[in-house]
């Protein structure tokens, strides 16, 4: 590896942990001189898409997520990331769209099948919303928000009795009882 890509891998490892500390203006900045030594990398503008989204800058988020797809569009976690800002903004079949194709390439994440849900429920089209809710349990049945989600979508649906059973394991598993 030559010296500009090793120092931009630094920088991006740099900008990650900046961003999981909630320092986004400074991940941003080292996002922003790693793309000047290695601007083909796609991970390094799908984490400076993270840092703006952190930020609330929806619209430049969906442009620094969009060069990572175009410079490489197998990148799964620049798919989901666009889907989910979508979702924040309400454009919805484009986030179930961004989902799909981040399901296409790897259908074993319970937060791509959450958020698919999510905006199929707010679509109204709950049965759809269960099945995807459904598909993130069998991946990670410990997960709390979508057992809510999922008896949200039965009480649309009129489904109590087993809504009531989502909430009810939600609750377990939220408070720590098995």
């Amino acid at each position: 590896m030559n010296r500009g890509k090793e120092d931009a891998n630094a920088l991006y490892i740099k900008g990650n942990m900046l961003i999981e500390s909630g320092r986004f203006d400074e991940a941003i900045e080292c996002f922003d001189r790693a793309i000047e030594m290695d601007g083909g990398n796609s991970m390094i503008w799908n984490l400076k898409g993270s840092a703006l989204y952190g930020l609330g800058r929806l619209e430049e988020a969906i442009e620094c997520f969009d060069r990572a797809i175009e410079m490489d569009d197998r990148n799964t976690k620049a798919w989901y990331n666009k889907g989910v800002v979508l979702l924040e903004m309400g454009r919805l079949e484009e986030a179930i769209e961004c989902f799909d194709r981040a399901i296409e390439m790897d259908d074993r994440d319970a937060g791509v099948w959450n958020n698919k849900g999510v905006a199929l429920y707010r679509l109204e089209r709950f049965d759809e919303a269960i099945r995807c809710f459904d598909r993130a349990l069998r991946i990670n049945p410990r997960d709390v928000k979508v057992w809510r989600n999922k008896g949200n979508a039965l009480v649309e649906l009129g489904m109590l009795n087993e809504a009531v059973k989502c909430f009810n394991r939600a609750i377990e598993l939220d408070v720590g009882v098995s």
